[in-house]
């Protein structure tokens, strides 16, 4: 049977896009909806996060079959992550949250989310630069048989990941898709939702650009340059070195292999979210408001507790 496996976002460690919307570590964020994807593993007990290390080894096994060097060496780099992660970064994420907590007192503007947008990218910079090394030196330990395995797997994922988007797009309902998902997420953070709220969701939504082709391609594209990348590393017309730069900047930077037609509609998009945003914020009550507040520290709360566990 033919394993399945994540989008290429292999730089995150985490499966991506709306998620054929997205990439890794992943869009515009939103003050009360986007901090579900990014801030979503903080969710997770101290059970889970104690425990990612294992998780996340068993999941990459499953998109391609490791012999027992490769599998000692996926424990050790993951081990050594997450007790990273955990001294270094978690209490920088509930600072965060909780300065994040005081902001939502009140409706922000473009220039709060812009600021929110690029201190959760910093974040995912830091852990794409921390994991890089060591996932380009397992990737490169890969033989022919394996890489072909883990790139079938790939695309049969993305494929997989992207169906919702696909049906919704034959059937016309993209757009009412997007906007309940947004919903969702809205009330997640806020506890509620209005009905001038979901009237407003459902308009602005019309407004996106549907983007699951471009993504489709774009993961596409992508994979070919890494799994021919990797392949150099069984020819003389390529030093391990270079082979091994080539897969670090596509880990750092898989936008590099994104299409043109994807970034055009991901930048339009974003700038949409960016409205949005605005509308919803301003139209929070102060139940949801003081709902929002108490959800982000209460994320706080538990990130600082994972740290000291």
């Amino acid at each position: 049977m033919t394993r399945t496996a994540a989008s290429p976002n292999i730089r995150t460690g985490t499966s991506t896009q709306n998620k054929a919307d997205r990439p890794r570590w992943q869009q515009a964020l939103r003050l009360p909806l986007l901090l579900a994807v990014c801030l979503s593993f903080a969710a997770c007990t101290n059970f889970f996060y104690n425990r990612l290390d294992t998780l996340a080894a068993w999941y990459i096994q499953d998109l391609v079959s490791l012999d027992t060097g490769q599998r000692s060496d996926l424990r050790s780099w993951l081990e050594s992550t997450l007790q990273w992660h955990r001294s270094s970064e978690l209490t920088l994420y509930a600072k965060f949250l909780r300065e994040l907590s005081r902001k939502a007192a009140h409706a922000g503007n473009a220039s709060t989310y812009k600021g929110i947008e690029a201190q959760v990218e910093l974040f995912g910079s830091r852990l794409v630069e921390r994991a890089a090394p060591d996932a380009a030196r397992l990737l490169m330990s890969l033989s022919p048989a394996q890489l072909a395995e883990f790139e079938n797997n790939l695309a049969e994922k993305s494929r997989e990941r992207n169906e919702e988007n696909l049906d919704a797009l034959k059937q016309g309902k993209w757009h009412e898709k997007r906007a309940k998902d947004i919903e969702k997420q809205l009330k997640r953070w806020t506890g509620s939702i209005t009905k001038e709220q979901r009237l407003l969701i459902a308009e602005e939504s019309k407004r996106f650009d549907a983007t699951t082709a471009d993504w489709l391609e774009s993961q596409s594209r992508w994979r070919t340059a890494m799994f021919g990348a990797l392949r150099e590393r069984f020819t003389a017309s390529q030093s391990p070195a270079t082979v091994e730069e080539r897969i670090l900047a596509l880990l750092r930077t898989p936008e590099s292999q994104w299409t043109r037609e994807y970034q055009t509609r991901a930048a339009q998009n974003r700038r949409q979210s960016l409205g949005v945003l605005g509308a919803i914020d301003a139209s929070l009550t102060p139940e949801q408001r003081s709902h929002l507040q108490r959800e982000l520290n209460q994320l706080a709360q538990q990130l600082e507790a994972m740290a000291q566990s």
